[in-house]
């Protein structure tokens, strides 16, 4: 007699396409569902990339033959003129048949700057630093290898990717996320749902904020949990001893939410040109920083931007303040570098 249990179900398979470089003839598989940019750097191979996000379009390609979808329709960096060019952006593209592409370039090494790799992370710590603002503390699986400034791609929960700057310094298998809670932002909503000891699958490094060499005097600027990747940057000013005049500016809505504020004292106080500005728009009566936003702290120093480099970053509505105002001090747009996120 036929047993009485079912059988069990195969399992899917997952479809994969070939993807080849009409510049050089190599090749990779991409499993279908998965970034081409992701997959071409498992293979060995690097395609141009910054932010991995959508944002920069430093990763466009052009298909020479072959169907794609897109997987975030809301990319920015995506404009109606690529999809009549059949330009994508690979890092959030994935393919549907077999493809034909022509980057701009290709190589089997990475950029100093970006050695990109996926990492396999648990959740060690979590402290609370103001109002529904914490640090997170990760342990991977191997050293984690990035700039002070750069973030990672976190797989908060399946199908859900966020990007979160490290607010330590690289050199361990560590790394340390300041982020805030908004109530309705499903990113935000599941990392502070991870219970202690959770693992997650996270990319690093990701972004162009990261230190640059010279000597022109330095601006920093971090509105809210932007402090995470400036905090870092101030680090490792703090570390190698930069003699560099640095000027950090950091604006919150109350004192509490100045996180970070006693460290970042301490560090530019110890530094050997340094000097921090605090802004706040509720403060208490014993505040004596600026009342108002991070612009109008910088307000008195105007005059010193033309000359320096820039670090930036915040929410939207901040970051495109402080660039408006730095476009009307006719600063250099290659001395500018800057993270907008929220």
């Amino acid at each position: 007699m036929p047993s009485s249990t079912p059988a069990a179900s195969e399992p899917t398979a997952v479809r994969t396409h070939r993807v080849t470089l009409e510049n050089t003839g190599d090749t990779f598989e991409v499993c279908e569902g998965d970034r081409i940019l992701a997959a071409a750097r498992r293979a060995g191979i690097w395609l141009p990339f910054e932010c991995g996000w959508g944002s920069c379009g430093t990763c466009k390609v052009t298909v020479v033959d072959g169907e794609v979808d897109l997987l975030f329709a809301e990319a920015p960096a995506v404009n109606a003129r690529d999809v009549r060019r059949r330009r994508i952006v690979t890092c959030q593209t994935t393919p549907t048949s077999d493809l034909v592409i022509k980057p701009s370039w290709a190589s089997d090494q990475p950029r100093d700057e970006l050695p990109t790799a996926d990492h396999r992370a648990q959740l060690v710590d979590v402290k609370e630093l103001g109002p529904e603002i914490r640090r997170f503390r990760f342990q991977l699986e191997r050293e984690a290898v990035y700039q002070a400034g750069q973030y990672a791609v976190l797989d908060v929960a399946p199908g859900l990717r966020r990007c979160y700057s490290m607010s330590n310094l690289s050199g361990s298998s560590v790394v340390e996320f300041i982020a805030k809670r908004y109530e309705g932002g499903p990113g935000s909503e599941q990392l502070f749902k991870l219970p202690v000891g959770s693992h997650i699958q996270m990319e690093l490094p990701y972004g162009g904020m990261w230190l640059r060499d010279g000597d022109r005097p330095l601006v920093l600027l971090a509105g809210g949990t932007g402090i995470s990747p400036i905090l870092a940057l101030v680090r490792k000013l703090s570390e190698i001893g930069d003699p560099r005049p640095v000027r950090v500016f950091y604006g919150a809505t109350t004192r509490a939410e100045l996180v970070c504020w006693d460290e970042l004292q301490s560090l530019v106080a110890g530094m050997f040109d340094g000097q921090l500005h605090g802004a706040l728009l509720k403060p208490d009566n014993s505040w004596t920083g600026t009342t108002g936003f991070v612009t109008d702290a910088l307000t008195p120093y105007l005059g010193d931007l033309a000359h320096s480099d820039i670090y930036l970053a915040g929410p939207p509505p901040m970051v495109n303040a402080v660039r408006a105002l730095l476009r009307e001090q006719r600063v250099q747009v290659d001395r500018v570098h800057y993270d907008s996120f929220g």
